[in-house]
């Protein structure tokens, strides 16, 4: 039976041999990143490849510009060090069919829009439904980006939700509405999906945290990482795949609805992007798109700074990396990353 010096005796050796073993492990690490750096500075990467040339303005929606002014207040207390490059990758097309518009109202009419429906451009129509709601829906007869309306800010017969379950089944009832219309993206991140509150008051939506005062449910879904980077949205911390979700009795219904889905191939090419330092310098400067800021607000503290990319509602050729800026009061603004020398005039 060992003895307790011994067993003390061997800990200590266990102990230390854990510790050697720790530390050539971290040695080995090192070397291996001083390594890596030395033959970087010898022999240093190929530049990007830009293999589609100058690449188009981001389309960010026209704003007013506002003078704003900046500080930051990041965990570091500085802005963080980019990579060099970044992968833009081409937006997928539908390519125009002569079956576009008997194929688009087969889809709005398993979610009870029968009537036959009236060119309002080229390439979009519009159905009204006359429900109880007078439901309008409005879509692209060829790439199927829709939105949805209806006067449920002034519909007497919507009524609270019941409680949380109830609320988060209007998930489903979004996603059953997109199914109906076999519209269900294969690239949702379900982890990511939003869900918010609203009450109606004096005909408008306002932000509730109370189960007992939420007519309306807004969920809003949000597309797959790209290389580890996420997919950002015109209006910053919601997405172009929202749908409001009211109840009338007992029964979820879409009350409204934006659907404006960008498919993203697998065709990139590397650019060379700003760094924060750069992308900050323009935010100073008013060139940044806010896309998310109270009214009123003119003073910001910068929380977090990272890339990522931009999908909008205007049509768009590229998916384009974006530095973004998080801020304090739900402050959310986009600089275009690609360098100004790719971009063309």
């Amino acid at each position: 039976m060992p003895t307790l010096n011994k067993a003390k005796d061997e800990t200590k050796t266990v102990l230390r041999w854990g510790g050697i073993s720790f530390g050539i492990i971290i040695i080995f690490f090192m070397a291996i990143k001083f390594i890596t750096f030395v033959k970087d500075l010898i022999t240093p990467p190929p530049p990007p490849s830009a293999s589609f040339g100058k690449l188009p303005s981001i389309p960010f929606p026209n704003q007013v510009k506002e003078n704003i002014t900046y500080s930051i207040n990041t965990l570091t207390g500085y802005l963080p060090n980019f990579p060099d490059r970044a992968k833009v990758y081409k937006i997928t097309t539908t390519p125009p069919t002569l079956l576009g518009l008997d194929k688009a109202s087969e889809k709005v009419a398993q979610i009870g829009f029968i009537s036959p429906g009236a060119q309002i451009a080229d390439d979009t129509y519009q159905w009204v439904n006359q429900d109880p709601l007078q439901k309008s829906i409005t879509m692209n007869i060829f790439s199927s980006n829709f939105s949805l309306s209806s006067p449920y800010l002034i519909t007497p017969s919507l009524v609270a939700f019941s409680g949380t379950d109830d609320m988060n089944s209007a998930v489903d009832t979004a996603n059953s509405f997109l199914s109906k219309m076999t519209l269900s993206p294969t690239d949702i991140d379900g982890t990511k999906t939003k869900i918010t509150s609203y009450s109606i008051e004096n005909s408008s939506l306002v932000g509730t945290s109370k189960i007992s005062d939420t007519k309306i449910v807004r969920v809003d879904f949000f597309q797959n990482d790209i290389d580890k980077l996420p997919i950002y949205y015109e209006n910053g911390i919601f997405s172009t795949l929202d749908f409001l979700i009211g109840k009338e009795g007992d029964n979820q219904e879409v009350v409204g609805a934006t659907f404006y889905h960008r498919g993203i191939s697998e065709t990139s090419s590397t650019y060379a992007i700003k760094t924060a330092q750069e992308a900050y310098s323009e935010l100073q400067k008013g060139s940044a798109y806010i896309a998310s800021k109270p009214d009123n607000t003119v003073e910001f503290t910068i929380n977090n700074v990272f890339l990522g990319y931009y999908i909008g509602t205007a049509d768009q050729e590229f998916l384009m990396p974006i530095v973004i800026f998080e801020g304090n009061n739900n402050f959310v603004a986009y600089v275009s990353a690609v360098k100004d020398e790719w971009i063309s005039n």
